[in-house]
């Protein structure tokens, strides 16, 4: 859940709707438009069930099975989770 800022409230009672619509665009984006699939959802995927590559996030959201044009950035998303998660632990 994510918390009603300062920033947004006013946003809303000046019907700056542009406004809104940039600071929420920042927190979702979707990847996968086939199947409404979301960077934090592929996120959430690599550390709690373990994705290290496509195949593995196709099986289990089915991210790429259809047209095919989120592969690269899903790739991405996975490879940049990895490299953060393995950074964090080291340090720690």
């Amino acid at each position: 859940m994510y918390k009603l800022t300062k920033e947004i409230l006013e946003s809303i009672a000046n019907n700056n709707y542009y406004h809104l619509h940039q600071y929420l665009v920042r927190l979702i984006m979707y990847v996968c438009l086939c199947h409404g699939i979301t960077d934090k959802a592929i996120k959430q995927a690599v550390r709690e069930d373990g994705v290290g590559n496509m195949r593995q996030l196709r099986e289990a959201l089915g991210v790429g099975d259809q047209c095919g044009k989120c592969v690269r950035m899903a790739q991405s998303i996975v490879d940049n989770t990895i490299i953060d998660e393995s950074l964090f632990k080291e340090v720690c």
